[in-house]
């Protein structure tokens, strides 16, 4: 069986997710170029009931063509379709990073696909556990049990997901550009994701695909908030994404590397608390530090201005 590399995802800078519908092969041999962060391709919402079965050889197929020079992922359609099992044994293969899986309200969502992941990555000669779980919480019921089931999640699962849209649409509430009507939900998530040990999650898509200025704006609340990146529903979003979650103005990247600077200098001699411009530093306050400066490093390297 293949021990084959698998994503360190405790390095993988997850900022801009690019949602790609899966029976459009234009469009997903364009994703490639984009420089998002992870491809997403999509089986639920974006593929029409009727083209849903030929787009999961299409989403195989795009697997193969775009990894491994991307991270790709496919989001499986839920388990009140009755297509979760059979999506994921379609599209488990090589090169394929994380599926994807949509109204999670409970536990046993989670371990449903964690099952038939195992089944398929035996069948594929990969090692249990190569492909990693990505679970989009969208419900009222699933952001309520959002502790029970991301602390109860299978150990494959990455981080969530916030589905905003579909939120906002079962509480009959307008989004607005300040976002308040949100915070309760996008705030519980994000301790319940910290809190079970996961990676920070991700936040949903701005709807506004036209307005760049807003995504960036929005998208900067979201990461003072403590998300690490966002969906992205056009490649035209995937940028001002990566800013939003990666920029920082010079001085905030002099603090950050002073901070860095002094603390390794610290370390060696074997001190792990200081005080750095009157500012105690710790492990955690090094480490954020270090995250901040490796994001945007990232950034100015793929972006240079």
């Amino acid at each position: 069986m293949s021990t084959g590399p698998t994503v360190d995802w405790s390095a993988a800078l997850l900022r801009a997710l690019l949602f790609v519908p899966g029976n459009d092969r234009r469009k997903l041999a364009r994703a490639g170029t984009v420089g998002a962060d992870m491809i997403v391709i999509d089986l639920e919402d974006a593929v029409a009931e009727a083209e849903k079965t030929a787009a999961r050889a299409v989403a195989s197929e795009a697997i193969a063509a775009l990894a491994p020079a991307s991270l790709v992922a496919v989001r499986v359609n839920g388990v009140e379709s009755h297509r979760l099992e059979d999506d994921i044994a379609a599209v488990t293969r090589p090169g394929l990073a994380a599926v994807v899986v949509p109204k999670v309200e409970d536990l046993d969502t989670l371990a449903r696909a964690d099952r038939a992941l195992s089944e398929t990555e035996r069948a594929h000669e990969l090692h249990d556990g190569a492909t990693g779980l990505l679970a989009i919480l969208e419900t009222p019921r699933g952001i309520a049990r959002s502790e029970e089931i991301l602390f109860g999640a299978p150990a494959r699962t990455i981080t969530a997901l916030f589905g905003l849209a579909d939120f906002a649409a079962a509480l009959g509430v307008e989004l607005t550009d300040e976002g308040d009507e949100l915070f309760y939900a996008r705030a519980r998530l994000i301790v319940a994701a910290r809190a079970a040990g996961l990676a920070a999650p991700i936040d949903g898509p701005f709807l506004r695909v036209d307005d760049l200025d807003g995504l960036l704006a929005d998208s900067r609340r979201a990461r003072a908030a403590g998300f690490q990146g966002r969906l992205a529903l056009h490649p035209r979003q995937v940028e001002p994404i990566q800013r939003a979650f990666s920029d920082l103005s010079e001085e905030q990247v002099a603090a950050a590397r002073k901070v860095v600077e002094a603390f390794e200098g610290a370390e060696a001699s074997g001190v792990a608390s200081i005080r750095v411009d009157g500012q105690f530093v710790d492990y955690p306050l090094y480490n954020m530090a270090r995250a901040k400066l490796r994001r945007y490093e990232a950034y100015r390297a793929a972006a240079p201005r």
